[in-house]
């Protein structure tokens, strides 16, 4: 086998050549791995391996100037040249494979190039910034966000939180909520905006602030603050139906009782003109009871004129069905509570009119711990059976429950109404 002593220089430069590419390859090689998700192991061999070139390529260029010189090598003369040759390309091709490897798992490998355009393809806008406030790491549709902004590109993190700061209908976007921290652009999308402190494995702190968009969840709360205002108006138009029911209702049983009274004053005139025609006087006393108490409602009725109060005009509308009101005590404060109360009064005069042939009505009025009542009582009939809340009753209860409050019903020894509501907005137990 030839030695390196007897080769000539065109081959031993060759080798040398070789060797340097071979060298340069693998330091290459060694520059793309290092910061790769790669064993400790695997990058010990490869620096075992440019070691190993290095120091080989150095020993045979010392003998080879050795050998230009006229001295006598070192290692040349003792290892034959092809095993020099077989040592360099079994290296390149150790090389090669590897970097074929690479070239086959590129695309599983996460590389600073794949995290970026991982980022640019979410729908939220993210950025982080180093302590000093400089961008390390940004996608797209941060960038977006930023130029709508501030027409500009997004260098620190100074530059956006005075934009975010500064921003108003001049610039497009108008912040919605300042506490949210949400923020109206100018395609009509909705976007909130969060800031958050991270650190990464060696426990470098950065800012992260996140854009988050939430176009959808806007959309649907204004939605529902319209249906709100729909139904708040709905309901205002509800009360005043039922207000407009009740008035009907109290002009019906007013009037139904004024015809009552007409009737009996039309009786009672009967029955004096046929006792007068007839001379008789048998029937006299009934017929005269009969106009008195007619022509005594009539006059209540003039006394009294009408008034704005609804207290006087319920004590008015009693002395027009000839029903006198002992009242004691003063209706709460709250509208709405005197509201119920009245509703309650003109129920139980009503009824007591037409079913208990009432001529007298008791209400107390009392002002309880944290809670108002009113009792009514009536000098009628007591009732044949148990009252049940039916109509003009059961309407009653329903206000009754929109206050918190609780209805009682007696029947026996005598008919009495009792409601206590909370002065507060709070249910009664």
């Amino acid at each position: 086998m030839t030695s390196g002593v007897l080769s000539s220089t065109a081959q031993l430069s060759l080798l040398l050549v070789f060797l340097f590419l071979t060298l340069m390859l693998s330091l290459f090689l060694l520059m793309i791995v290092f910061n790769n998700h790669r064993g400790t192991r695997k990058r010990y061999l490869d620096v075992a391996l440019l070691l190993a070139l290095l120091g080989l390529l150095v020993v045979l260029a010392n003998d080879f100037e050795r050998i230009n010189q006229g001295l006598a090598p070192w290692v040349w003369q003792l290892v034959p040249a092809p095993v020099f040759w077989c040592a360099a390309v079994g290296a390149a091709l150790l090389l090669f494979r590897e970097m074929a490897g690479l070239h086959r798992a590129r695309g599983q490998m996460l590389t600073r190039n794949s995290v970026k355009e991982a980022m640019d393809l979410l729908p939220s806008g993210i950025c982080y910034f180093t302590t000093s406030g400089a961008v390390k790491l940004c996608n797209l549709q941060m960038y977006r966000l930023f130029r709508s902004l501030a027409q500009k590109d997004l260098q620190t993190y100074s530059e956006l939180e005075e934009a975010l700061e500064d921003c108003g209908p001049d610039t497009g976007v108008i912040c919605l909520s300042r506490e949210l921290q949400t923020y109206l652009f100018p395609d009509g999308r909705v976007w909130r905006y969060q800031t958050s402190l991270v650190t990464d494995e060696a426990g470098t702190p950065y800012t992260e602030v996140v854009f988050s968009d939430l176009t959808e969840q806007y959309e649907r709360e204004r939605e529902l603050k319209q249906q709100t205002k729909e139904l708040e108006e709905i309901s205002r138009t509800l009360k005043s139906l039922s207000d407009n029911v009740l008035i009907l209702t109290r002009e019906k049983e007013v009037l139904a009782a004024k015809t009552k009274l007409h009737d009996q004053m039309g009786a009672a005139l009967t029955a004096v003109r046929q006792i007068l025609l007839h001379q008789r006087a048998a029937g006299t006393e009934s017929a005269v009871e009969l106009l008195r108490q007619a022509v005594s409602a009539v006059k209540n009725d003039k006394e009294y004129p009408p008034e704005k109060d609804e207290l006087a005009k319920f004590i008015q509308d009693a002395g027009a069905v000839g029903v006198k009101v002992n009242l004691s005590g003063n209706l709460p404060e709250r509208e709405e509570l005197s509201f119920v109360f009245l509703i309650a009064m003109r129920e139980c005069l009503s009824n007591g009119v037409r079913h208990a042939g009432a001529t007298e009505l008791w209400i107390e009025l009392r002002e309880e711990d944290h809670a108002v009542s009113i009792r009514i009582t009536n000098d009628g009939a007591p009732p044949e059976s148990e009252v049940v809340p039916k109509g003009g009753l059961h309407n009653l209860y329903r206000y009754v429950l929109d206050c918190g409050g609780r209805m009682e019903l007696q029947s026996n020894p005598s008919f009495a109404l009792t409601v206590t509501l909370p002065q507060e907005k709070e249910a009664l137990v």
